[in-house]
């Protein structure tokens, strides 16, 4: 059999359940199927390696399912009305959870990888890629409202929805391949000439010093554009140069009292922001540009940081989809021991922008606000890093913000300049899986623990860890619907058996769950009378939120403190209990705002 009779069966054979696999990774069925067709293209272009493969199928996939997520766009079954309810009640449960988990349990239901594969392939150690795959399966069933027997055949119903695809003939695959290729080789020449022939022109700078982007500084005066791609004249898009960026006087206007300096204005991203995930918020950014700064140390104060990057897209739906990936990643930070203290939405400055205060309480402690604002193609984010565990400055963040907007409003592509800025608190946004319970970053630091919180895999609220003895409360039985719990440990920590924090989150409709509530208040005022040994003593209550330090005295000579709390949102119940090994503790206002985050999370309550 020849090459080209090889890649045709294996063309024909494959294409179908690589779609299904991409369709269910990103649920958009055009994208899906564009992806595998470039997938293919590529593997013929690298038919001599792919072919000595035992299975060609595991290089194939990986690059189908890369460029059906960079191809996706929107959740496309959501504008499909031709879609299976089923179908679209899957592809919804999968888009809820997060993306190492969910190609973790793709590749274990649709692909016959092993273990240690599945692992590679998502680019996780064993454990931890086991641990993902868990989680996953777990909160799939949870928002699908299945046990996770069910899982396979709903995955299987996909299969009926990317049925009847027209595709591209074997051999018109093999012929873009072979123009890739020779394409690729064509260019791989240029660069070679184009390398010798101008390397006598970047030897050494005026100093005989090597020139590197490093040294460049403010020296950078542009960042070309990339290419478009198709027929025809490239497009120009905007050309970003640093006077767009904040200068030194400017930094030093919105956070005075400092000596500042620029230590660097690079044109690539890269992994330069906090909680960043990817190198850029929108993948088809045309040119970026980063800007560090810092300050120069002062005895008895801080030390400090700043950091401006700028993202231009195509297009304003491109900067819009780039605004809110960024707000995603620092709405669920996933740095260890980084704790999400408070969202500010911003009005007057620009076309939409966001404050994030969060607290990376490792030793040593850093503050952090995350200042993100969108003018018409531009997407821009200021970093303000302050050693320390002191409360975020954002008064001097959002001064940050409204100068990089206004340099940039002026700019092609630019926007709304600001006007009138003012930022205001709202909820923390959905985040986290699943997004209706705490997760790791919005948990506070505990005094005397360095090591990070760690959350075990929720599951049904059968029993309710987050009770005391005095209310014994239970979020299972009659009316109860998305009942789950889960607790926090820190593993590694030399801690009591009983230490850690457990959520329980349920809902019933609003009038039993506001009995249950107060159900509950009732209980613990009337606690101490039931039982002698026990203290209870109230630390916060208003009128959907009440919490407690409870005291019990189990021996003469050892008294268990015990924090819980409950909150009420809608028909939604988040009760919290805390267990504290000693003085491994946190503060009364600590644990009530975490108790009050509980509150915000039940908003994401199906």
């Amino acid at each position: 059999m020849s090459d080209a009779e090889r890649f045709d069966a294996f063309y024909t054979d494959a294409r179908e359940r690589v779609l299904v696999q991409a369709f269910a990774l990103t649920g958009d069925l055009p994208a899906s199927r564009a992806a595998v067709r470039d997938a293919f293209i590529a593997a013929w272009h690298h038919w001599a390696k792919v072919r000595r493969l035992e299975d060609p199928e595991a290089w194939v996939r990986p690059h189908a399912w890369t460029h059906a997520q960079r191809r996706h766009t929107a959740r496309i079954w959501h504008r499909d009305k031709s879609l299976d309810p089923e179908v679209r009640a899957t592809l919804d449960a999968l888009a809820k959870l997060p993306v190492s988990g969910r190609r973790a349990l793709l590749l274990t239901q649709l692909t016959t990888t092993s273990r240690e594969e599945m692992a590679r392939e998502v680019g996780l150690p064993l454990a931890e890629a086991e641990q993902r795959l868990q989680t996953a399966t777990t909160q799939f069933s949870l928002h699908r409202e299945v046990p996770t027997t069910a899982l396979r055949p709903l995955l299987d119903q996909l299969v009926a929805a990317c049925a009847g695809q027209r595709w591209a003939r074997a051999t018109i695959i093999r012929r873009s391949g072979t123009t890739r290729r020779r394409t690729h080789a064509m260019a791989g020449g240029l660069l070679v000439v184009a390398a010798l022939v101008g390397s006598g022109l970047f030897v050494a700078d005026a100093n005989g010093v090597r020139p590197t982007l490093a040294s460049a500084g403010d020296r950078l005066t542009t960042v070309p554009p990339a290419e478009a791609g198709g027929s025809g004249a490239p497009q120009t898009p905007p050309v970003i140069t640093p006077a767009a960026l904040l200068s030194r006087a400017q930094v030093g206007h919105a956070l005075p009292g400092r000596t500042w300096r620029v230590t660097g204005t690079d044109p690539g991203q890269g992994a330069t922001l906090p909680c960043q995930r990817r190198d850029y918020a929108d993948p088809q950014a045309e040119t970026t540009l980063v800007r560090n700064f810092t300050s120069r140390r002062q005895k008895g104060h801080p030390t400090m940081a700043a950091v401006q990057s700028v993202e231009y897209s195509p297009d304003t739906s491109g900067a819009t989809r780039g605004f809110s990936a960024a707000a995603g990643w620092f709405a669920g930070c996933l740095m260890p021991q980084t704790q999400l203290l408070s969202v500010h939405r911003v009005t007057g400055v620009g076309d939409e922008a966001e404050q994030y205060a969060l607290r990376a309480w490792q030793h040593p402690a850093v503050t952090l606000v995350l200042g993100l604002a969108r003018t018409g193609r531009a997407t821009t984010v200021t970093v303000t890093r302050t050693g320390g565990s002191a409360g975020p400055d954002l008064a001097a963040n959002l001064r940050l913000l409204v100068t990089a907007v206004d340099n940039l409003c002026t700019t092609s592509g630019g926007g709304p300049c600001s006007s009138h800025p003012h930022a205001h608190a709202v909820p923390a946004p959905a985040a986290g899986s699943p997004p209706a319970m705490l997760s790791e970053f919005d948990l506070p630091p505990v005094a005397g623990v360095q090591q990070p919180w760690a959350g075990t895999t929720p599951r049904k609220a059968l029993d309710n860890l987050a009770a005391t003895g005095c209310d014994s409360s239970s979020f299972s039985g009659h009316g109860w619907t998305h009942g789950a719990t889960r607790s926090f440990l820190a593993p590694g920590a030399k801690l009591s058996a009983e230490f850690g924090l457990t959520e329980t989150v349920g809902a019933l409709p609003t009038p039993q769950a506001k009995a249950f509530v107060s159900g509950v208040r009732g209980k613990l005022a009337s606690c101490p009378d039931r039982d002698l040994g026990t203290k209870v003593q109230r630390i916060a209550s208003s009128a959907d939120l009440a919490a407690w330090r409870v005291r019990t005295q189990v021996s003469a000579k050892e008294t268990v403190t015990f924090f819980m709390g409950v909150v009420r949102h809608g028909g939604a119940v988040a009760q919290v209990g805390f267990v504290p090994d000693g003085a491994h503790t946190m503060s009364t206002q600590a644990f009530v705002a975490l108790v009050q985050r509980a509150g915000e999370r039940l908003a994401a309550m199906p």
